[in-house]
């Protein structure tokens, strides 16, 4: 089954890769962290790699319609985390410089975010 889902193309798969590369985007979102996104849009996903989790919580709102208010339950957690790294800076001044590194590479996961889902359909 993992090899069929890996070979299915999907639309989403520069955001997948992001989200997936803790270096590149700056975050980590666990495998629960997406069920628990999936469940407040109303998909029901079980427990699977973080991998599997990304493509799916992101093709099954873009097909229920909901793609959207993934992209803003995602905005504000990645939002969440550049805050805490804010927030991490300010109390621990020693740390500051890897922390604004962090922050700087999840504005880039927001940016790339809002890029994919606002892209045009007929691409």
């Amino acid at each position: 089954m993992k090899k069929n889902n890996r070979s299915m193309k999907s639309k989403f798969t520069a955001l997948e890769n992001q989200f997936l590369n803790t270096f590149f985007s700056g975050i980590y979102i666990s495998a629960n962290e997406f069920i628990q996104l999936g469940s407040k849009l109303g998909i029901k996903m079980g427990m699977n790699s973080r991998e599997l989790l990304i493509k799916e919580l992101l093709n099954k709102s873009d097909e229920n319609g909901t793609l959207n208010q993934c992209a803003a339950l995602l905005h504000t957690l990645i939002q969440s985390r550049i805050d805490k790294y804010h927030s991490l800076s300010r109390d621990y001044t020693g740390s500051s410089q890897m922390l604004s590194k962090l922050a700087a590479k999840a504005n880039n996961t927001k940016s790339l975010l809002l890029r994919e889902v606002q892209r045009s359909p007929y691409e």
